[in-house]
């Protein structure tokens, strides 16, 4: 009996240890992306363990030097419980920020529950090296109103390698060489006519 008691208790302790993992989570998607100088890519903003999720806003922010936000687009998730009105955020490429990205259902109905994409952002990478995008300044509303307790995770991508611009070829090279010779010849005054 004592060691069913002990087994009981386990799962119990288990199960309180791991309930961190299982609360709402709004995370940036992917979480590690390599990508080339010069690449445009897109990440999702995702909801995970969602009850009730009648509305959100928060701000992102990312590395200017490294970045640059070019779009903000509704993602699929909320509008699963009805009609929904977004505000894509204010991209500040100087700051490094984008401010107020909101979305709210419309109309009486419940909040959505589950997981998946609330909004995604489009950026093109400038130069090498990486950015944490982080979400920050978070409010989520359940359908009565009240505020709900979401965790946020960021994504850091790494930019790697140099600007794709394409190098002259060789015959390219030669050809401006010898037209470069045969202009200068040409404007250079003749050395007979010196002497």
């Amino acid at each position: 009996m004592r060691t069913r008691q002990l087994s009981i208790t386990t799962v119990l302790w288990l199960l309180a240890a791991c309930t961190p993992l299982l609360a709402d989570t709004i995370s940036v998607q992917p979480v590690a992306p390599t990508v080339t100088v010069g690449q445009t890519f897109t990440l999702s903003v995702e909801m995970s363990g969602a009850t009730d999720l009648y509305g959100f806003q928060f701000d992102l922010g990312f590395n200017p030097t490294v970045l640059m936000a070019t779009s903000v687009t509704e993602g699929a998730f909320l509008g699963t419980g009805g009609p929904t009105i977004f505000v894509p955020g204010t991209i500040d490429n100087v700051g490094g920020s984008i401010t107020a990205n909101a979305d709210i259902l419309n109309g009486a109905v419940s909040g959505v529950n589950g997981s998946g994409d609330l909004l995604d952002v489009t950026f093109q990478a400038l130069s090498g090296g990486s950015s944490s995008v982080q979400i920050f300044n978070l409010f989520a509303l359940n359908s009565f109103g009240q505020g709900l307790t979401v965790n946020t995770a960021s994504s850091t991508v790494t930019v790697s390698g140099v600007s794709s611009v394409p190098e002259p070829g060789t015959d390219l090279l030669l050809t401006a060489g010898v037209l470069g010779l045969l202009a200068f010849l040409r404007l250079r005054p003749s050395q007979s006519a010196s002497a």
